[in-house]
């Protein structure tokens, strides 16, 4: 009994430690004078909020909420596993691909959303109210890009809410997540010179501003790897906003052991969960049009 609350004691010691540091590092940083917003200039639409659930709006209205998926919200809500699966099934199998996700795959992306601010890779979910409409991964180092560059994947919206901003949200939340660690981002997609392709192309590369060398002819068949880099500012506010959840999340463990909570590991280093099997999480076949 002594030996557990000696281990309670240091832990609380540890993590009142850590929650000093980092509310220093923040001091000595420059305040935002605007709210910590994100655009995307090709359809109004406007992120904000922390990584863990990003509130994305459009000047018409809409709002998608984007949550990175944990296993505690499989234990509350059953029928998650099987809603993830379903929707990167029919999302692949509507854009002509094979990608098959099974619920072990599925658990096993949610159970890397538990290590908090420590997490590499995360699953995105997409929300319209209590109904799940699409998914995307994003991973800070995958381990097969440069250094410093994310990247983001699995893009899946069920097929019959494509077209409806989804794709947009899940790529505005995943980049606003990648900017609080990374300078550049990867993505990769099949280019089969069909129209869907081309359409594809046109989405990733023009407006959403990735680069992926000379465009390829009409009819041609390649596998294009993409970057964009991070600009500086988006930068400066994720490394302020990583701070602050880093903060916040250290308030709730110390606040959760106080109530005489389950333990959890102190330490924020990232987790390497999500490293090279990432490669399977080639970019979002899937996106609206």
């Amino acid at each position: 009994m002594r030996g557990s609350q000696r281990s309670d004691e240091e832990r609380q010691a540890a993590l009142k430690r850590k929650l000093s540091q980092v509310t220093a590092l923040l001091d000595t940083q420059e305040e935002d004078n605007g709210a910590d917003v994100t655009r995307q200039s090709a359809k109004g639409a406007t992120a904000c909020g922390p990584s863990t659930r990003t509130v994305v709006t459009w000047p018409d209205g809409p709002e998608i909420v984007v949550i990175i998926g944990t296993t505690d919200m499989a234990r509350r809500d059953p029928t998650l596993i099987p809603r993830i699966c379903y929707i990167v099934d029919e999302a692949y199998t509507a854009a002509g691909k094979h990608k098959r996700m099974d619920e072990y795959d599925a658990h096993h992306r949610l159970r890397m959303g538990d290590a908090g601010p420590g997490a590499n890779r995360v699953l995105h979910m997409a929300y319209k109210g209590d109904e799940l409409l699409g998914v995307a991964s994003s991973t800070y180092d995958p381990g097969w890009t440069p250094d410093g560059c994310g990247h983001w994947g699995l893009l899946a919206v069920d097929p019959k809410h494509q077209n409806k901003g989804v794709a947009t949200a899940l790529v505005l939340a995943a980049e606003r997540r990648l900017a609080m660690q990374s300078e550049m981002i990867q993505i990769e997609y099949e280019y089969g010179g069909d129209e869907f392709s081309t359409r594809l192309l046109a989405w990733y590369e023009d407006k959403l501003g990735f680069h992926g060398g000379p465009k390829p002819p009409r009819g041609y068949h390649t596998f294009r790897r993409c970057h964009k880099p991070i600009p500086a500012e988006e930068q400066r506010r994720g490394q302020r906003r990583r701070l602050e959840e880093i903060r916040m999340w250290l308030m709730e463990q110390i606040a959760e052991d106080g109530k005489g909570g389950a333990s959890t590991q102190v330490a924020l280093e990232e987790s390497s969960e999500g490293e090279a099997s990432s490669q399977d999480d080639s970019s979002g076949e899937t996106a609206e049009l």
